[in-house]
């Protein structure tokens, strides 16, 4: 796991609780990456990924144990500029947020249109965006699903 953006995959999927998998099915996980790299300073970038390969190995599959790392080494907002924030925020919403900044201010900018319709915010709310990716004709008729 040397290469960049299997290891963007994999923690970007500890991060936000879809799997590599699903994450690249959303056809976005190359313009993500090279928004992190453009966005970010290589050491940074450098430091965070090598954090991240150490965590995975430390780990060793245990999602509790790995969960328990990032929160303490990724995640406080004084590490890495806020990178593991921003990658969340990329794919639930496809949004960036510059270094320093607070998720909630307006300073968030979109990466792409195909971003919107493909942020995993839809797939969690087990809906579709609004303008994109409808349902299809007739499917008022069925029942909405259960939260079971």
């Amino acid at each position: 796991m040397n290469e960049p953006l299997p290891l963007f995959l994999d923690i970007s999927s500890h991060l936000t609780g879809f799997s590599a998998t699903e994450l690249e099915a959303t056809g976005m996980s190359g313009v993500y990456w090279d928004t992190v790299q453009y966005q970010n300073a290589p050491t940074t970038l450098d430091g965070f990924l090598n954090c991240s390969r150490q965590i995975l190995k430390d780990g060793r599959g245990n999602e509790e144990e790995i969960h328990q790392m990032i929160a303490s080494q990724l995640f406080p907002t004084d590490k890495f500029d806020g990178l593991a924030q921003n990658i969340i925020n990329l794919w639930y919403f496809g949004q960036w947020v510059p270094a320093n900044q607070n998720l909630s201010l307006a300073m968030q900018h979109n990466v792409s249109p195909e971003a919107y319709v493909q942020g995993l915010v839809w797939n969690a709310a087990q809906t579709h965006p609004p303008g994109a990716k409808q349902p299809g004709f007739g499917s008022w008729a069925e029942k909405p699903l259960s939260a079971d």
